[in-house]
């Protein structure tokens, strides 16, 4: 069973042999290692095979005119049943240096079930002593990327998938008080080799991003994780169940982790390639030297053979691990809470929009359903799961502020209405007031009050009308 992977790019200065010495510093200084003090003296190339009773490793190299790959894989057995393998394959090319890493679990006998296992400690290996690469228009690196003032055109090219990212990106927002809810430093160091971090500078810089993303980006404080296709986000907000910065970031590094085992890994980095490229090359040597050694022969021919046995059971487990997910939602989550999963067309005006409406509607449902009843139960059970975001507050306490004393269109009320994401438009004697550029719901406002309770009227309207 796949428990981990990802794959990212590494420091194209860096070669083969780096990534296989890395490998072999990775194992020599584990204190928990059967092989430590004899990986200190051996070197790691291509056919090196060590083991003891519970542990094994093999490595192999293969260097052709346009390309090298190294890799590693190590196994290690626990209680005699359980089978924990590594693999650590790069590949480097003209085009770049991408390195994979996996690391899957099975057992020989029945369990009722089987840990997931810790991120492996090689990824630490990998960026203190190979180095991350460029991944499109960002850096792997286990550090966050704090972003300046003047930076707005990478924020808008993350959220928007322009940056030409392979990795996903987890974007911090700023609260209110110019300060990132989680830990960046932290967070980067528990996802480095997984996702780029990325911070911004500011509250204000998040309203001015807002315009540049159509409002997708993740503001006051929550944090956003970006998928390099473009197709999506997922937002965690700091309320409920992550009101707790240390939950927050648990949960976003777990979310990561479970998305990442459905990406497909690059065929040249995953050991069974590497294996049939072995295969290949000295099958092409055996022929060239004239040998007619029948065993050598078949023997060359079984590991290839072998070798795309696995790659098929490979793509077998992937193909089905993606139609289990999509049968069972909470399959991914990364924790043990049962979830529900609504289907939506539908994009947020703002952060948790179409949840906040939802929970609105269940409570008002619960209410009205049967004291003590199942129904009673459910549905406040979901309610108190998944709190308000509180942002639908927010916005209209600030826009019952700028129509409480409207009589005019001010270039301050201007500016205020369209920080909220109003765009105005002029349309003869009033205005027509656009929320989010949705042409749904336009809002007819005069360009003068009529009395004090004109502005406090088209207030209550917009809010019957779009919230």
């Amino acid at each position: 069973m796949l428990t981990f992977k990802t794959q990212f790019p590494l420091d194209t200065t860096k070669t083969a042999e780096d990534l296989l010495e890395c490998a072999r510093a990775w194992i020599s200084g584990s204190p928990h290692s059967e092989l430590a003090n004899v990986l200190k003296s051996t070197k790691l190339q291509d056919g090196t095979s060590l083991s003891t009773e519970n542990e094994s490793i093999q490595s192999a190299f293969h260097k052709e005119l346009a390309r090298e790959t190294a890799g590693v894989r190590y196994e290690k057995r626990e209680d005699g049943e359980i089978r924990w393998i590594t693999d650590v394959v790069g590949s480097k090319s003209k085009d770049g240096f991408t390195v994979s890493v996996q690391l899957s679990v099975d057992s020989e006998l029945p369990v009722e079930r089987l840990d997931q296992g810790k991120r492996p400690y090689v990824l630490k290996s990998l960026m203190e002593r190979v180095g991350g690469g460029a991944d499109g228009n960002l850096l792997v690196s286990d550090k966050p990327i704090r972003l300046e003032d003047s930076e707005l055109s990478i924020a808008a090219d993350v959220i928007c998938a322009r940056a030409s990212c392979a990795m996903p990106v987890v974007y911090v927002s700023a609260d209110d008080a110019d300060r990132p809810f989680i830990d960046p430093d932290q967070t980067a160091k528990w996802l480095s080799g997984m996702a780029h971090v990325v911070v911004e500078p500011s509250r204000s810089f998040s309203f001015k991003l807002m315009r540049e993303v159509y409002g997708e980006n993740a503001y006051g404080g929550a944090v956003g994780i970006y998928w390099p296709d473009g197709i999506g986000k997922w937002l965690f907000l700091p309320t409920g169940n992550y009101s707790d910065p240390k939950e927050m970031q648990i949960a976003v590094s777990r979310k990561v982790r479970s998305s990442l085992l459905s990406q497909r890994t690059r065929r040249e980095c995953t050991w069974s390639y590497l294996q049939e490229l072995i295969a290949r090359r000295r099958l092409q040597e055996l022929k060239e030297s004239g040998s007619n050694n029948i065993e050598e022969y078949v023997q060359h021919f079984d590991a290839e053979i072998t070798a795309k046995d696995e790659e098929i059971q490979r793509l077998e487990a992937e193909l089905s691990r993606a139609r289990y997910a999509r049968q069972l939602p909470n399959s991914v989550s990364g924790g043990s809470e049962a979830s529900l999963s609504l289907a939506s067309k539908e994009k947020d005006f703002y952060q948790g929009e179409r949840l906040d409406i939802v929970v609105e509607a269940l409570k008002a449902a619960a209410d009205a359903a049967e004291l003590h009843g199942r129904r009673r139960d459910i549905l406040n059970d979901i309610v108190e799961q998944n709190n308000n975001s509180g942002e639908r507050d927010q916005i209209l306490d600030r826009l019952k502020q700028v129509l409480r004393q409207y009589d005019s269109m001010t270039s301050s009320v201007r500016a205020e209405l369209e920080a909220l994401g109003f765009s105005i438009l002029e349309d003869g004697k009033h205005y027509k007031l656009v929320f989010h550029n949705d042409p749904r719901y336009p809002f007819i406002l005069a360009k003068t009050g009529s009395d004090w309770r004109g502005g406090l009227n088209a207030f209550s309207d917009l809010k019957r009308r779009i919230f």
